[in-house]
């Protein structure tokens, strides 16, 4: 899973990045950091990948840009 992707896929799909973080426990900044690629996701907790997997099959929405 792209976690950048998922983020900008969710956000396209009209969650704003606060809806983001309150359904996986997490602050609109550090949304906004993971977005963007400022923070440091190399190993994102098990709570962060479980939750933006969950938003992305309920909005439908991909995890992986297209190849």
């Amino acid at each position: 899973m792209d976690i950048s992707y998922t983020i900008k896929s969710l956000r396209q799909a009209g969650l704003t990045q606060t809806q983001i973080g309150n359904a996986i426990g997490l602050k609109q900044t550090s949304i906004s950091d993971m977005e963007s690629g400022r923070a440091g996701i190399k190993r994102p907790s098990y709570q962060v990948i479980s939750g933006l997997l969950r938003l992305a099959a309920e909005h439908q929405v991909a995890t992986e840009p297209p190849s």
